[in-house]
């Protein structure tokens, strides 16, 4: 499916040398493009090596054997085909324009063969993901050198209202320098001066190094550095001990492990880094990049030359990246990639029943225990004959709990419950054991009880018998712990669910935050991010309560201030941009007249910066 080695493109402005890797959305190429450098001695043609990646959605396409064009099977794939087409192309052209020492340039965006083809600057190295597999593991300098500059990519594009939402070590490159480039925007969003999403990408995630908010397709509507955050710390995380985190989304049946428990190397400070960045509710997570990165600590690691580097070789292994469906869910697939990142063996969603039932015993074994076992009884049967006839009968309830607690072992749970409930099964599972265990206690003993041939009649029998049985105590004893704790659960989610109905975001919050304690779920999450977009917005509409909005002014508004009378501006988020300490304001040639008390001007312009200070007109 990939184009040929020393194809053109363009009209021969690019040649295609070979393949260096592909995935579900495209096929990256490198090559080399024909251009004329102008210089003192006159223009000079030469070949400047680049990288091009070509849009190609494999579970929708192929490629014509003769025109080599990019074809869709049906009717409905090319209309989600030429959907992304156009979004990936409006998000590469928004890149160009972004420059920094750690991305990778966009050079240019055109469309051929059917499809779409990003041109960029190409980097002769080798991406992390490379690199663990050689080194397993890198050194805590190190990895923070690359983190830190991987961040500062970061919060350059966050200023420009972007996110990159695919940040993971085989989306870093390590150039001949020795200095990390951040590559492959393909997923970026975004968002205006209202900081609502205008350009929306392929909703996609990356198992391990997605957070929460990217499995819901509504998650992030409003820009939040948050999804990015949570990726960098687990691309360090990986970096450092060599494993890819468990799945955000999976976080509440199986805990993340600690990073020190992995790599005891690693520093407190740095694992303190982590794991806040990897919260899985967002405002516990760190409120920028630039905040993260005032956390970590600094980099002693001076790399070594990189001149004799060699490029990655070609290869056609497959990026874990998932396209996500409108239902906020990763869509079904062919290939096998993705179950290879989090099919562990602890996983609960991936073992079958089988796999943790009890093994029997070896038969020889088995056979001196059945011995064993049938001499017991037998003893046991004489002993508790001579002991019925003594005046009192007395059975301790943990004898029996013993022998029922081991029943639900040996019917293992139903595989479709575990399939259509995955963060709920453990629980599940474990109240329903719960439920067993009561059953399966109390019925022997009633047995034990009833059924017993009597020796004694009338009332003093009658009067013996309630103290022999265990119905009365085992009633008054507390229930299993895992049914106090779901109706728990229940009770604080059903009343934060209300409070969140009446918009008492607090009040919500500190119900849920109870219940999140008391079990992790998906839905306790989303609803805890519910509760802090909604204590946002409230605290947002309280500060532009303090003003009076009189004009707009660039993307802020003028505004009196009501304690003070005095005017400034101020943002969206009721923001103060130009302070309220002024008397008037004027019409000026570069933007707008403030007059101080002082009956001077400062003139400010659109971006709300000061271009003109103290000036006696205007």
């Amino acid at each position: 499916m990939n184009l040929p080695n020393g194809h053109l493109l363009q009209n021969g402005k690019y040649k295609l040398t070979h393949v260096v890797g592909q995935g579900g959305f495209g096929i990256t190429y490198k090559g080399v493009w024909y251009t004329e450098v102008k210089g003192p001695l006159g223009t000079v043609q030469t070949e400047v090596p680049v990288c091009i990646k070509e849009y190609f959605f494999k579970d929708y396409c192929y490629r014509d054997a003769d025109s080599l064009a990019v074809c869709v099977h049906s009717a409905t794939g090319k209309q989600l085909f030429d959907k992304f087409k156009e979004k990936l192309i409006k998000e590469a052209r928004i890149l160009s324009e972004v420059h920094h020492p750690y991305i990778v340039n966009v050079l240019e965006v055109f469309e051929e063969h059917n499809t779409a083809y990003i041109a960029m600057e190409y980097i002769d190295g080798y991406s992390l993901k490379s690199l663990l597999g050689k080194e397993g593991m890198l050194p805590e300098q190190q990895a923070i050198r690359y983190i830190r500059q991987i961040g500062e990519a970061l919060q350059f594009v966050h200023e420009k209202s972007i996110l990159h939402l695919d940040v993971k070590p085989s989306n870093i490159l390590i150039d001949k320098q020795g200095n990390a480039r951040l590559i492959d925007f393909g997923v970026s969003k975004r968002y205006d001066i209202e900081q609502e999403e205008t350009s929306t990408t392929l909703l996609t995630l990356s198992k391990g190094f997605a957070a929460i908010e990217q499995y819901d397709n509504e998650g992030i509507q409003q820009f939040s550095p948050c999804p990015d955050i949570y990726s960098l710390g687990a691309t360090l995380y990986n970096l450092l001990t060599g494993k890819i985190p468990t799945e955000s989304i999976l976080r509440a049946t199986r805990p993340l492990k600690r990073p020190r428990e992995l790599n005891p190397a690693i520093s407190e400070q740095t694992e303190a880094v982590i794991l806040r960045a990897m919260q899985i509710i967002p405002a516990d997570r760190y409120a920028s990049i630039e905040e993260l990165l005032a956390q970590l600590p600094q980099s002693t690691f001076a790399p070594t030359s990189q001149a004799g580097a060699s490029a990655p070789a070609p290869s056609t292994e497959e990026e874990e990246t998932l396209l996500v469906s409108s239902g906020g869910h990763p869509s079904a697939s062919p290939t096998d990639e993705d179950e290879t990142i989090v099919n562990t063996p602890s996983s609960p969603l991936t073992q079958k029943p089988e796999q943790v039932s009890v093994q029997p015993a070896k038969p020889a074994r088995f056979k001196r225990v059945a011995v064993l076992l049938i001499g017991f009884v037998a003893l046991v049967s004489a002993a508790f004959a001579i002991f019925w006839q003594r005046e009192a009968v007395e059975i301790h309830p943990e004898n029996s709990s013993l022998q029922a607690e081991t029943l639900p072992t040996e019917s293992p749970a139903t595989p479709s419950k575990e399939e259509e409930e995955p963060t709920l099964t453990e629980e599940m599972t474990a109240e329903t054991a719960d439920k067993e265990d009561v059953a399966q206690t109390n019925k022997p003993e009633t047995t034990a009880v009833t059924s017993k041939p009597t020796t004694q009649t009338g009332p003093q029998q009658e009067a013996k018998r309630p103290t022999a049985t265990p119905a009365k105590p085992l009633d008054s004893q507390p229930k299993p712990a895992s049914m106090n704790v779901e109706s728990r659960y229940q009770a604080l989610l059903q009343s934060g669910k209300a409070k969140l109905a009446k918009a008492d975001f607090a009040g919500a919050k500190a119900d849920l935050t109870q219940a999140k304690e008391a079990k992790l779920t998906e839905e306790v999450v989303r609803l805890l991010i519910q509760c802090d977009e909604g204590v946002e917005q409230q605290q947002i509409a309280d500060r532009i309560a303090q003003y009076e909005e009189k004009m707009a002014f660039g993307p802020y508004k003028i505004v009196r201030k009501k304690s003070n009378n005095k005017y400034g501006a101020i943002d969206t988020k009721g923001q103060e941009r130009i302070p309220c300490k002024y008397l008037s304001v004027g019409i000026a040639e570069q933007g707008r007249a403030f007059e101080r008390p002082d009956n001077l001007f400062d003139i400010y312009n659109t971006d709300g910066k000061l271009v003109g200070e103290g000036l006696s007109y205007y």
